[in-house]
Order: structure tokens, then C-alpha cells, then sequence
């Protein structure tokens, strides 16, 4: 899976890109099999007073579809966290959804195949 980093009003730092890639780990044994996943991370430090002061967003491409989870938090590391976790959930529910699909789909597929051996 390819990464795409970027930081607005936050300095990329090899250690807050690993951070990023491990906790991209967990949504990309879901991406695996499509070898033209691409996943956008921004990181950004918002600033005020109170308040969530850093956001992470992740957003990914994967077999045309769209992945995206946006959260917040007090640290960078939280709210990266936050995010990952939100993406990770995201990804694995359609990735689920489509195995039911696929299933549902073969065993009607069985059923007719049954139905016309039965025929003849």
C-alpha cells in the first residue's frame, strides 16, 4: 500500500512517520490483495486556545472505493490513534460486507447448479 504523509502546521518527522505506518498496518492486512490502494494522511495542528488542538485524517482508494476517518485529539498521537482506529473499523466493515456478498452469492449460485443437476 502506498502512503502519501502530509503535515499542515506539523513537521513530518521519521519518528511521527513510522507512528503512522504502524498504525496503518492494522487497516492495510484488509487492503492487502489490491495492489493499487493508496492511502492520504494530513496531519495538522489547529491551534486555539482549548480544545482539540491536532487533527488526523486518513483517506484511501482501494478497488474504487473510499475510505475516510477524521478525528481529533489533544496530542498528535492521540488524535493519529483516534483516526486509525476509526479508519481500521471503516475498512473492515465494507471489506466484510463484501465477503457476505461474495458468500450469499455462491451459495445461490450452488443451489441452481443443484437445481439443474437434479433436472437431468
Amino acid at each position: 500500500m502506498n502512503y502519501n504523509i502530509k503535515g499542515t502546521e506539523v513537521t513530518i518527522t521519521p519518528e511521527l512517520r513510522n507512528y503512522v505506518e504502524q498504525k496503518l498496518a492494522q487497516a492495510d492486512k484488509f487492503l492487502a490483495g489490491d495492489s493499487t490502494a493508496h492511502v492520504d494522511v494530513e496531519l495538522q495542528f489547529l491551534g486555539g486556545e482549548s480544545g482539540k488542538k491536532n487533527r488526523a485524517e486518513f483517506t484511501a482508494v482501494a478497488g474504487g472505493e473510499s475510505f475516510r476517518a477524521e478525528e481529533r485529539g489533544d496530542s498528535m498521537h492521540e488524535a493519529i490513534d483516534l483516526a486509525a482506529t476509526e479508519f481500521t473499523r471503516v475498512v473492515r466493515r465494507t471489506k466484510k460486507r463484501e465477503m457476505v456478498l461474495v458468500r450469499r452469492s455462491g451459495a445461490i449460485i450452488k443451489e441452481m447448479l443443484r437445481g439443474l443437476r437434479d433436472r437431468f
